[in-house]
């Protein structure tokens, strides 16, 4: 995949056969983490620089930076959008992404749960069933570009399931907002 398909500014190429987003539900808990984490490490910052001094000050400082790292990260795979054209598949936002171009794949392996992008010098990417919102019309939008696609009857097999990033960045997320709170109930009882 290319890390920049088109210069920053400059909108998709062509005319998108299908753009998907991810499912609702992990989009609003990004949202909601996102905000939660913010708004729990300025209050963190601020007593903690007030209060405190030494190390607990320093830890509480680069607990909340961490946890805003996460959070960001998080926000931020969970708006990109998928999108399909007869130049490839992109995966990204308007400015930045990244694209499979049809020359750089060898084969579109379809499956009822995945899609696996075979590439010719990189690792295959798996798009899952799990992540994306109206998944059952990837494989029309994959036909109606005009990309090959091989289409199997079964589910995917269990490396493509495991490279789901879905529920393990639900559970990160949780699991960050989580230590933001935690940061901010030590900033507050110290």
């Amino acid at each position: 995949m290319s890390a920049v398909d088109a210069p920053p500014g400059i909108a998709f190429a062509g005319q998108a056969v299908g753009e998907f987003v991810c499912r609702r539900r992990p989009r609003r808990l990004a949202g909601r983490v996102l905000f939660l984490v913010l708004v729990a490490n300025t209050i963190t910052v601020m007593v903690a620089a007030r209060r405190l001094h030494g190390q607990t000050t320093e830890m509480l400082l680069a607990m909340s930076l961490m946890c805003a790292s996460v959070a960001v990260v998080g926000y931020a795979v969970r708006r990109a959008r998928l999108r399909i054209d007869a130049d490839g598949v992109r995966w990204g936002w308007v400015d930045f992404g990244f694209r499979v171009t049809p020359d750089e794949m060898t084969a579109i392996d379809v499956y009822r749960d995945a899609v696996a992008f075979r590439q010719r010098r990189r690792s295959t990417w798996y798009v899952s069933a799990r992540d994306w919102d109206l998944f059952d019309r990837v494989p029309v939008a994959l036909r109606r570009s005009g990309l090959s696609i091989t289409a199997h009857e079964r589910r995917a097999p269990l490396g493509a399931r495991l490279q789901s990033y879905g529920t393990v960045l639900d559970l990160l997320l949780v699991a960050d907002a989580l230590a933001s709170v935690f940061a901010l109930g030590v900033a507050l009882g110290l």
